[in-house]
């Protein structure tokens, strides 16, 4: 055997000795050793998690956005046309329609055959 072994043995062994001493930076060295295993274990853990959420986020990125040419937009028109009674009586081909007019200045579709006005006035 060799003598640090042997020196060992017998300072644990012997009355006398720094036996309590000995055991007690043992110890302080074993679990020093068994929580950084912890901590390697965690940390490893943990480098695994952020690698599956980097893939994740990576395939779900959205694709890279694609040059489209838009044709200009065609600029609205300015001016309201007021339609006239007859361009608004010719919208109802093959129908019977009347327009009245109100006292108060208003004018009002008439269609005489039942069911007309709901068929029309859904469309409008």
């Amino acid at each position: 055997m060799k003598l640090e072994k042997q020196d060992l043995i017998r300072d644990l062994l012997e009355e006398n000795s720094r036996r309590e001493t000995t055991l007690l930076a043992g110890t302080r060295i074993l679990r020093h050793r068994r929580q950084w295993r912890a901590v390697r274990r965690g940390a490893l853990v943990m480098a695994l998690m952020v690698v599956a959420a980097v893939l994740a986020l990576r395939r779900e990125s959205p694709a890279p956005p694609q040059v489209v040419s838009v044709p200009p937009a065609v600029a609205p028109v300015s001016q309201v046309h007021e339609m006239t009674d007859e361009e608004l009586l010719s919208l109802f081909p093959n129908t019977p329609v009347a327009l009245a007019s109100l006292p108060d200045g208003t004018k009002r579709l008439l269609f005489p055959r039942p069911g007309d006005e709901q068929k029309f006035i859904k469309r409008l």
